[in-house]
């Protein structure tokens, strides 16, 4: 059976706004919500983030050529869409926005493993047991919990917040039983490699794998987001936010071995619906829109740190281009 959890929540101070833990608790009596999931491609932005804090610059270019690993068994790894190029390198921005698995492979072989374990540790992920680089595309099981709590790291320029739902408990007479306590957020990022994130997944939305939100939903407020796509289809992820709320869901069933048509499967397909008829919601409620859909507030050194083409030639004919100015592509 499908099911579906959701996951809301206030960045500034970790509130749990909402918390859906499934669709009917009599056929499914688990909370979704904390269930470990393959994460999928949700997971490359805490990659490229990592990347971003050790010196990889948002316009370095990866190879988008499809290789076979002989020492991981043979792996194989190819773009979703099978867009491999191998007269072409891509920037690393935009393989993030279109979400491509072979530049992801690439920048996982030019960063230290210890980067990425460190960032883990940081935002309270399982450990990392392996050195497999198909790390790199979220084969990690990660609750919706543990991922829009990290999420808020990006909404909350690099400082993350642990969740809470109760803020006070009063008595009849308005006596306060319990309060919570103000929490102190962990620095997990820097404010320019969370800026610059967010300014590489605001793509996602116009351009990338979460451009139905606009096209197809007509969502227009500020908004950064990335979709999930497990393997074979059995789990979809989206994840969205703006400085002011972090909105996480996930669409799957109670069995791994049970898959979606590919057609069908997506994050974008499944998960994202779900988030854009939230947004639509507060879009059309002048108090909400004007709480949470805020704008972000970037500075201009860091939204054009993008700047640059997409793809760039390899070779003689690529260097020339660069010499004497090719137009940027498309």
């Amino acid at each position: 059976m499908l099911n579906a959890s959701v996951l809301v929540t206030n960045p500034k101070n970790g509130a749990v706004i909402s918390w859906v833990g499934g669709n009917n608790f009599n056929t499914l009596p688990f909370d979704m919500v904390l269930s470990h999931r393959q994460i999928a491609s949700a997971f490359k932005p805490f990659l490229y983030t990592t990347a971003l804090e050790n010196g990889i610059s948002p316009c370095d270019y990866f190879e988008n050529e499809e290789k076979t690993y002989p020492e991981y068994d043979n792996w194989k790894p190819q773009n979703a869409d099978h867009s491999a190029t191998p007269d072409k390198k891509v920037a690393m921005w935009y393989a993030l926005v279109k979400s491509m698995n072979i530049p992801s492979v690439n920048l996982y072989f030019k960063l230290e493993k210890e980067w990425l374990i460190d960032t883990c540790k940081k935002l309270l992920f399982p450990e990392i047991t392996n050195d497999a680089p198909s790390v790199a595309l979220g084969t990690l099981d990660l609750s919706l919990f543990e991922t829009t709590r990290a999420y808020g790291a990006f909404a909350n320029n690099g400082e993350m917040n642990d969740l809470y739902m109760i803020h006070k408990i009063t008595d009849k007479e308005g006596n306060i039983i319990y309060e919570s306590e103000v929490q102190k957020p962990e620095r997990v990022f820097t404010e320019e490699s969370s800026q610059t994130l967010t300014t590489i997944l605001q793509q996602a939305v116009e351009q990338g794998t979460g451009a139905s939100i606009r096209n197809r939903y007509k969502i227009k407020s500020p908004l950064a987001s990335k979709t999930g796509t497990a393997q074979n289809y059995t789990n979809a992820w989206f994840m969205a936010y703006t400085p002011n709320i972090v909105l996480g869901t996930w669409v799957g069933t109670s069995k791994n071995d049970i898959h979606f048509n590919s057609g069908n499967g997506s994050g974008s397909s499944l998960a994202l619906p779900i988030v854009a008829n939230i947004l639509k919601e507060i879009e059309n409620n002048p108090e909400l829109k004007e709480k949470y859909l805020t704008s972000f507030d970037i500075p201009e050194e860091i939204s054009s740190s993008i700047d640059c083409p997409p793809y760039r030639e390899k070779g003689i004919k690529g260097f020339f281009n660069r010499i004497f100015g090719k137009k940027k592509e498309d």
